[in-house]
């Protein structure tokens, strides 16, 4: 099953990342990308709910950060398990797995290293709003909230840690430079430690 490869995606927005900084994803912005992915041009309400969780998220400074090991590695889980076995999984997985497939489609329309935060955020949204319906809504025990602000938060770390640069095969776009980040995390480490950040590596290189 192929959630989310939806031909309603387009890209065309400037890179707003400058300088070492970038900036903040704008809510009307990033309602239209996700309403866009979403295939919804009616509901208003669903811009105040985007609009809503975005700010929550911008309030925690945590999405200025990138990605970090672990979390690489439980969307990457969270991922196959939602688009390969088609389990169900927490609300909080949910968004992981949206932002992961979102950065994916993000990554492929914008292979030269351009896009805004406005668009990963808004398609990591669009495609947990899609996933959510997919899996019964709130009648499958599903937070709505909670999974919006995963996705949203999920697709800021990716963003930022694409856009700080790395070590990554360059002709692979946003993944290769997010596995060359997780790569050089830590240091030295030994064997072990390299064999852990290799499997890291290869989880994310099932979406080049």
């Amino acid at each position: 099953m192929n959630y989310g490869e939806s031909n309603s995606y387009q890209g065309g927005e400037s890179n707003s990342y400058q300088g070492g900084g970038y900036e903040k994803p704008d809510a009307s912005r990033v309602a239209s990308y996700a309403k866009q992915h979403y295939q919804d041009n009616d509901d208003d309400d669903k811009s105040d709910l985007f609009g809503s969780v975005l700010s929550k998220v911008l309030n925690n400074g945590d999405h200025e950060q990138g990605i970090l090991e672990s979390e690489a590695q439980n969307a990457a889980r969270a991922h196959e398990q939602v688009y390969t076995h088609e389990n169900n999984v927490s609300s909080r997985d949910m968004g992981s797995a949206a932002a992961m497939q979102a950065f994916k489609m993000f990554s492929s329309n914008n292979s030269n290293g351009g896009g805004s935060s406005n668009e990963l955020v808004g398609l990591a949204m669009g495609e947990a709003m899609k996933l959510f319906n997919k899996q019964g809504g709130s009648a499958s025990g599903a937070n709505q909230s909670e999974m919006l602000q995963s996705a949203a938060m999920m697709a800021m770390k990716l963003f930022m840690t694409q856009k700080s640069g790395g070590s990554g095969d360059s002709s692979s776009g946003g993944i290769g430079q997010i596995m060359g980040l997780l790569g050089s995390l830590g240091g030295g480490g030994g064997q072990q430690q390299q064999q852990q950040q290799s499997g890291i590596a290869s989880m994310l290189g099932k979406f080049l």
